[in-house]
């Protein structure tokens, strides 16, 4: 549960910085490299932080968690099941 708490304050923190999160796209997996669009910038996520996808674990449930706090309809299962490749586009609305 701690994991899950830290991504949604990732995600104020960095939406006080940038804005409004529109886009995450999921570079690799291994080391991990995902970039996070954002209305006033892009951020790279350092392959160290917590934020994984492609496996079950406390990394992409932190991942998860960040993306619902900055309004992405997203499951658990979609981070999960990610690829290099997949592009998470926020929600219309």
């Amino acid at each position: 549960m701690a994991y899950e708490a830290e991504g949604r304050q990732i995600a104020v923190d960095l939406a006080k910085r940038y804005g409004k999160l529109l886009e995450a796209r999921l570079k690799l997996r291994d080391p991990c490299r995902i970039v996070l669009l954002f209305e006033r910038g892009n951020w790279v996520v350092p392959a160290d932080f917590i934020f994984k996808f492609g496996y079950y674990g406390s990394g992409p449930e932190s991942f998860h968690a960040f993306l619902e706090a900055s309004g992405f309809k997203v499951s658990l299962s979609q981070v999960v099941d990610a690829v290099p490749g997949t592009v998470l586009r926020r929600s219309a609305a």
